[in-house]
């Protein structure tokens, strides 16, 4: 059972059509359908939240600037991220007194971007770190054919390109992930895990085998999580059509999570969970 699954049993809300889920104690507003439909529309689960918060006139003063502001959407109906964060700021304060946190977040994905607003109840998930923040991300970047997937302060990821690339697996390090190392004492332990992961995929192997990659990083958990690092590996595969035919790509990368920044984090693409597939006409 992975992460979304517990979480869905749990009771908690599903959104970003079906891609990620959010815990018990945070409502949840999809700018999916305009300013028309989030000045007449609210979830039930959020208008529960603004009542017993007594955040009402709150939220329907923040939700009318939304609307009335002309650069939170484009002429294009297009919104514009930072424009939208700028009104909340004006309304956080408000929020944070009756001990609710607003946040915007998106996913990227081929089939285009999800768009949300969270509303999170600090004294039922005090701990909770939402991971698409569009206020924390960190400038490291996953870049496919059709989707720039973005990642929050907290994760360090490492890309496993092509298989001639094994040698510079071994020999280059992302800042990021060097930073999370040297901070959390992993060095030593981090370059085990490299030469590992090179040294099993010697021999027969001409691709990276996700099962192998996957049954090292388990093989690691006990060194790196005492010491508050999670290991992923993830994965996203893209058809490209060309002429009559096409082919699949696919694009695979390491994941190293700092629990204290992200404690309630998981993969976007887990490459041991069910497959995101896409497929370009």
């Amino acid at each position: 059972m992975d992460n979304q699954q517990q979480h869905a049993e749990e009771g908690a809300t599903v959104i970003a059509k079906g891609k990620h889920i959010v815990p018990n104690g945070v409502a949840v507003e999809e700018l999916d359908g305009g300013k028309k439909k989030l000045l007449k529309e609210c979830p039930k689960k959020l208008q529960e939240m603004l009542l017993a918060k007594d955040l009402v006139t709150v939220y329907d003063a923040m939700v009318d600037e939304i609307v009335n502001q002309p650069k939170t959407r484009g002429a294009f109906g297009k919104w514009h991220d930072m424009e939208i964060v700028s009104v909340l700021d004006n309304f956080r304060d408000q929020f944070a007194d009756k001990a609710v946190k607003v946040v915007l977040c998106t996913r990227e994905s081929s089939a285009g971007t999800s768009r949300w607003l969270e509303f999170i109840d600090v004294d039922m998930v005090p701990t909770y770190v939402p991971q698409y923040d569009v206020n924390n991300l960190s400038e490291q970047v996953i870049k496919t054919v059709y989707t720039t997937l973005k990642f929050p302060n907290g994760v360090a990821i490492e890309k496993l390109g092509s298989w001639s690339s094994r040698k510079k697996l071994k020999e280059e390090i992302p800042p990021k992930v060097q930073e999370m190392m040297e901070q959390k004492g992993l060095m030593d332990q981090y370059d085990s895990l490299v030469n590992h992961i090179v040294d099993a995929h010697q021999g027969n192997f001409r691709k990276w085998n996700l099962e192998k990659i996957h049954e090292i990083l388990h093989a690691y958990k006990p060194m790196f999580e005492p010491k508050g690092v999670s290991l992923f590996v993830a994965h996203k595969e893209e058809y490209i059509h060309h002429g009559q035919g096409g082919h699949m790509e696919v694009f695979r990368w390491l994941e190293f999570v700092d629990r204290n920044l992200q404690p309630n984090y998981y993969p976007q693409r887990g490459a041991d969970s069910k497959k995101e597939k896409c497929i370009i006409q």
